[in-house]
């Protein structure tokens, strides 16, 4: 397959054009500096696991749990910051409910059915158990665990009551209430869950590489040519990568194991 480019963490159907637009903007630049072998477009289909493990991996993102867990080897090369946020580098998910559910708070979740997007994710799972797990009293909480497969899938399970509840990425919903407006009106925010680090940009390349990257990646995000792309994607900037990410996933980890409650349910 050669090298491949892939920005798949937020690329709704109506933000395919403005990943194209941002990817051939890093694209000529790697070029401009001589990269041989830099694909002409973005990878699309591809499950995600495939295309983490992919040896010739140049760009991707991935979330900050399943890089700490299994992609470790992934060189992490910056966390986008993202418009609508409250801390650079950082994002939260929040806590839905359909809009006529009479639920006022956490507690009164108990015994509902919930829908995740995937058991490995941090903004779909993890920080979502973060927040249960004090309530759970080492029991389980939900009547039902459901797995979508995806954020928007998550939506339209509680929106059309297969789900009473799920915790969405706010830069998925942020997309979604902007380009399917119909599926995020059912929905209510009941709470929002711990901050987290947004999934990171990062590259199976070396590190000369990499720092190539790094350089594309700041210059694309400050290009005014490609505003119009980053505003579509909500993109705003680049913080370092964090050092610490392993650390914070194993804390959350260990939190929830002294809480009787590693896995949500």
């Amino acid at each position: 397959m050669g090298r491949i480019a892939w920005l798949g963490m937020y690329d709704h159907p109506a933000q395919h054009a403005a990943n194209d637009r941002f990817w051939a903007g890093v694209r000529d630049r790697l070029r401009d500096h001589g990269l041989p072998e830099v694909p002409d477009r973005l990878t699309r289909g591809v499950a995600t696991g495939a295309v983490w493990s992919h040896p010739d991996l140049l760009l991707g993102m991935i979330c900050t749990r399943p890089w700490a867990r299994e992609h470790p080897g992934l060189r992490l090369l910056g966390h986008p910051v993202y418009a609508g946020t409250d801390r650079p580098g950082e994002h939260h998910s929040l806590i839905v409910v359909r809009r006529d559910d009479p639920a006022r708070d956490l507690p009164s979740l108990r015994g509902r059915v919930v829908a995740i997007n995937d058991a490995g994710s941090n903004t779909g799972m993890a920080l979502l158990r973060d927040r249960i797990a004090p309530l759970a009293g080492g029991a389980p909480f939900f009547s039902r665990v459901i797995a979508t497969g995806a954020h928007a899938h998550s939506v339209a399970a509680v929106g059309d009551g297969r789900a009473d509840v799920a915790a969405i990425d706010e830069v998925t919903f942020a997309a979604l209430a902007r380009h399917d407006p119909e599926a995020t009106g059912r929905l209510r925010i009941l709470d929002t869950t711990n901050r987290a680090a947004t999934p990171a940009f990062v590259t199976a390349a070396p590190p000369a590489v990499a720092t190539l990257l790094g350089t594309a990646l700041t210059q694309a995000l400050a290009d005014p040519d490609l505003a119009d792309a980053r505003d579509a994607l909500f993109l705003t900037g680049i913080v370092p990568p964090r050092p610490d990410l392993p650390a914070r996933i194993a804390a959350q980890d260990a939190r929830a194991a002294a809480a009787g409650y590693s896995r949500l349910s």
